[in-house]
């Protein structure tokens, strides 16, 4: 992609977030990516790879497929992708949320279907007031500007800001967005589904 300023961009920046194809790692997303290897000689029955609705990107790494199903797929370096495939689930801290996200693989190759969004609609727009409240506070913004402009607060009263519940609101949501800036945001990543 051509660089803007001086910096290139990876992903064009004026895609949304959906439709930007991020391919993620299988350490960092476990919940999202599962690892495959080729599957034991005794199961011929096993899905192959060919023929899958996803987007391919070869990396040094191995092969990292993105699903139309909502999935991710990582084949390490070196395996045959027209093999009969296995799901790799290591015995580890997250081995639930692994095993979780092979599930969800394994019923939306059986149907086809697409997954639903697993983030409810008040966690989304949690996410989304916390996002504007940071964004805020890094403009230098005041907790009560926040309040206003985030959470549309009438806080016209300088006596009752001290006391009013969208003070509290706005400044717990700019503390959990500092949380989620400072890393954060990975254990979002690990969350069983």
């Amino acid at each position: 992609m051509r660089p803007i300023g001086a910096c290139g961009f990876p992903v064009d920046p004026a895609l949304a977030a959906s439709e930007a194809p991020v391919f993620w790692r299988p350490e960092i997303a476990p919940a999202v990516v599962v690892r495959l290897a080729p599957a034991p000689p005794d199961s011929p029955h096993a899905f192959r790879l060919i023929g899958l609705s996803a987007e391919w990107r070869m990396a040094q790494d191995g092969l990292h497929l993105r699903l139309a199903l909502g999935s991710q797929l990582f084949l390490p370096a070196g395996a045959d992708p027209a093999a009969p495939m296995a799901a790799v689930l290591p015995l580890d801290e997250d081995f639930a949320v692994r095993l979780a996200a092979a599930a969800r693989l394994h019923a939306g190759l059986k149907s086809g279907a697409r997954r639903a969004d697993r983030l409810p609609a008040n966690r989304r727009l949690r996410f989304k007031r916390m996002l504007r409240a940071l964004d805020g506070r890094g403009a230098g913004a005041s907790y009560r500007d926040i309040a206003v402009q985030v959470l549309g607060a009438d806080v016209t009263d300088s006596s009752a800001w001290r006391t009013a519940p969208a003070r509290d609101v706005a400044i717990r949501l700019c503390r959990a967005a500092t949380r989620l800036m400072r890393c954060g945001y990975l254990a979002l990543l690990r969350r069983r589904p």
